[in-house]
């Protein structure tokens, strides 16, 4: 009979990184909404956080080989950023 050795650090640190990604979110839109500019620098401040501690979490991810990302080719980012300078232009 196997032993249930409950939550592993890769299961408990994605959890972790996916509630950072939901707060995150939930942070944007309220930024977005705010009328109150208080509220709203209040708000710009935790999110700003929120993105700090959600990339320690990534760091760590990635370290431990739990959040593998492919680099990407230099052809494909001079591509993007053609685009985002193309969009830029026409604002």
């Amino acid at each position: 009979m196997t032993q249930n050795q409950g939550i592993g650090d890769k299961e408990l640190a994605t959890l972790i990184l996916n509630n950072h990604k939901l707060s995150a979110n939930s942070l944007n839109n309220l930024v977005l909404e705010s009328v109150n500019p208080n509220l709203r620098q209040d708000v710009t401040q935790i999110l700003y956080r929120t993105y700090q501690h959600q990339k320690m979490i990534w760091d760590y991810m990635n370290s431990k080989g739990y959040y593998q990302v492919e680099a990407a080719q230099p052809q494909e980012i001079a591509k993007a950023q053609q685009k985002f300078q193309q969009t830029g232009m026409q604002q």
